[in-house]
């Protein structure tokens, strides 16, 4: 007779049998728990930017046909919006959600950090009504929008009579096309400020970046989580939240926010259907991969719709798409059905809805089409080529030498972009008004006076400022560390943040190509720079912790290394050290962003605007001695408004007689004196408003606001 450990005679045989089960329920409980955190956090990273997209492909078409009205196209977007959602957690819910787990920590952290930022942003948010830079113009755009079913307006020649043909109606964010006057920048972003302006008047407006940004928040950090582990989302979060950059388009109508929510939910549905398409058996997971595919293709694509150069960063993700094809995963022709939706709109709102901005910045459109065009031509090629001859590059001889020089090429490519300001001065400024207005501050500032410097080889410098050194050091250490795993075919899931938010961030900082005055230029690092900087500064710490999904990767190790590794391990001690050194390497940051965050800017505006529209009756046509307040008086106002250049008193009396004619009121507006003066007519005072602005400086970072004076005079002749 045998007996087992459990059956020994005179020992009690029931108590382990009834032990065993408890404790395999409760980890199945810890487990299905942390699927469920897990599953909510790439839900809170996608679905937002999903929703968004639904909005968009429902809301351009609408607004570029004129039929935008509320009644038509909050409608159509919900219905679009169900099953788009739906689709994106498919994934998530059947496929993979068992594949990803996370603390509930984490999710209540990266949350935390997001809702934070979202409130802080809404709650010191700007005031930017009246037409000022970009922002403002996306403002009056939406103001446009929230009040008419389209984007375009004929000419109000009818107006002024014989006088039009003195008169000039494009003003600034407006251009006037075949005798119709049509909005700057893509359309995508107003139609969401005129869904907002319908919900709470300009507050709705000013609140919308916030919240928006704080997505990306959630979008960037459920990437970081899907790439390197969970627990590292909050991380990722919160060092992208901290540059100020990304606060500061927050509290602002700009449309960076959009463009980053857009581009990391994007990538982030790649990564998950990357990591089930890699063990998918079942005709069902397959599927679920293919929708995800083409949730992906379709938010990378319509970007395009928020933002003109969006189009390079898809471009460099089709070389990823190529290598996926090559190892013959699914998915890749559901990216491409969505890219195709997403870019065919995008192709339609440039050419015929947005074609004079298109035109403007031809010199940039022109280089993204030749990206689009070779990028996947080349793509093509070689990946048949290597799969007709059934090659894996990794197999070659030479590719064993790839990785280590690549990472460390990365490496050099960090300190030469690092070390430009003594290497050469860039000198790309070719506009006439831009370099007019460099050389102006530069005299302002005691700097030598060349309006044609772009200052573009100080951009690193730029970065620097808003995240601190380290936290930069850490990242260039990081791509480089990604380079190494992605070309030694370990860290293949990095390939679409390397190439996208390395490639685009290394050509954002080689060629920013905006007017370089900060914090104006600034937010030209907060689509690719600053997401890349926060992700793969967060990889090199995830790798410092070998801990998991880094932790796989077994980079060669000095006993430094392994000794920080030891410190910064999973443990109780571990989470402390971890939370001082994030905080350590996050202070540069957080102290520029607790110092200029509170800052508020265009205070008073929208009662300015308002009290525009009051000193102006229906039969007025205005005439502008310059071009400030020309789109409040069309878009809020309402009234038909033209500029006069080069005024004199004879042309004036000639352009009064002519609105007489037509029989309208001329009135006659600026937002100074001196250029009513002349005229020897009283002067009525209708806005004197002292608020603030960003500041306007070249070669060092912000260091508060200017203040900002806002007159507007009227005469009636």
């Amino acid at each position: 007779m045998s007996f087992t450990a459990a059956t020994v005679p005179g020992q009690p045989a029931a108590p382990p049998s009834r032990r065993a089960p408890a404790v395999r329920r409760l980890l199945d409980a810890a487990s299905a728990d942390s699927a469920r955190a897990g599953r909510l956090l790439l839900l809170l990273a996608v679905v937002p930017a999903v929703t968004v997209t639904a909005w968009l492909l429902v809301a351009v078409p609408l607004a570029a046909t004129g039929h935008f009205r509320p009644g038509v196209v909050v409608p159509a977007a919900v219905v679009l919006a169900i099953p788009l959602v739906r689709c994106a957690t498919r994934l998530p819910r059947r496929s993979g959600a068992g594949s990803f787990t996370a603390p509930w920590s984490a999710v209540v952290a990266t949350s935390a950090i997001a809702v934070g930022f979202a409130g802080f942003a809404a709650v010191r948010s700007s005031q930017q009504a009246v037409l000022h830079r970009d922002a403002g113009t996306y403002a009056q755009v939406g103001l446009w929008l929230s009040d008419h079913p389209g984007l375009a307006t004929p000419v109000p020649v009818d107006a002024f009579g014989a006088a039009a043909a003195q008169l000039t109606f494009a003003h600034p964010g407006f251009y006037v096309q075949d005798g119709m006057i049509v909005p700057q920048f893509m359309t995508g972003w107003p139609t969401m400020l005129a869904a907002a302006h319908w919900v709470a008047g300009w507050q709705g407006m000013f609140v919308l970046p916030a919240l928006v940004g704080g997505a990306a928040l959630l979008a960037v950090g459920g990437l970081a989580g899907r790439l390197f582990g969970a627990r590292w989302a909050p991380v990722a979060a919160l060092l992208l939240g901290s540059a100020w950059p990304m606060l500061r388009v927050s509290q602002t109508t700009y449309s960076e926010p959009l463009a980053c929510l857009m581009l990391a939910a994007g990538l982030c549905l790649v990564a998950g259907a990357w990591k089930a398409g890699a063990s998918a058996r079942s005709a069902a997971s397959r599927r679920d991969v293919g929708w995800s595919m083409a949730l992906s293709g379709l938010l990378l694509s319509a970007g395009e719709l928020v933002r003109l150069d969006m189009g390079v960063d898809f471009a460099l993700m089709i070389p990823a798409i190529g290598w996926w094809w090559l190892r013959r995963r699914g998915g890749v022709w559901p990216f491409a059905g969505g890219a195709v939706i997403g870019g065919g709109l995008g192709f339609i709102d440039c050419r015929f809805v947005t074609w004079p901005y298109v035109l403007v910045n031809w010199s940039s459109v022109r280089l993204m089409i030749v990206v689009l065009v070779l990028s996947p031509v080349v793509t093509a090629a070689l990946a048949l080529f290597l799969r007709r001859r059934h090659r894996d590059v990794r197999t070659m001889r030479w590719w064993r030498w790839a990785p280590p020089v690549a990472a460390a090429g990365t490496l050099v490519l960090g300190l030469l972009l690092a070390a430009r300001p003594l290497l050469y001065v860039d000198r790309s400024i070719t506009a006439a008004n831009t370099i007019e207005y460099v050389a102006s501050h530069q005299e302002q500032f005691g700097l030598p006076v060349d309006g044609t410097r772009s200052y573009a080889e100080q951009t690193v410098s730029w970065v620097s400022w808003y995240t601190g050194w380290p936290v930069l050091v850490l990242a260039w250490i990081g791509a480089a560390g990604v380079v190494y795993a992605a070309t030694r075919g370990r860290g293949w899931r990095f390939l679409p943040i390397l190439l996208v938010y390395g490639g685009s961030g290394v050509a954002s900082l080689l060629r920013p190509a905006i007017t370089p005055d900060h914090p104006w230029a600034d937010r030209r690092l907060v689509v690719e720079v600053l997401p890349a900087v926060a992700l793969f500064a967060t990889w090199t710490l995830a790798a410092l912790t070998r801990s998991g999904e880094t932790g796989r990767i077994r980079a060669a190790a000095t006993g430094g290394w392994r000794a920080a590794g030891r410190l910064l391990a999973p443990t109780p001690t571990g989470a402390l050290a971890r939370l001082l050194v994030l905080l350590a390497i996050a202070a540069p940051a957080l102290v520029v962003t607790a110092r200029l965050g509170p800052n508020r800017t265009e205070l008073g505006e929208p009662d300015a605007a308002a009290a525009v529209c009051r000193a102006l009756r229906p039969t007025d046509s205005v005439v502008m001695m310059d071009t400030q307040w020309s789109p409040t008086i069309r878009n809020q106002c309402g009234l038909p408004v033209a500029a006069l250049e080069d005024p004199t008193v004879e042309r004036m009396q000639q352009v009064v007689a002519g609105i007489r004619a037509a029989g309208q009121v001329p009135v006659l507006m600026s937002s100074s004196t001196l250029t009513l003066l002349p005229y020897g007519l009283p002067l009525e005072r209708i806005v004197y408003l002292d608020t603030h602005e960003d500041q306007h400086v070249l070669t060092w970072r912000p260091t508060g606001t200017d203040p900002r004076r806002l007159e507007c005079w009227l005469v009636r002749p």
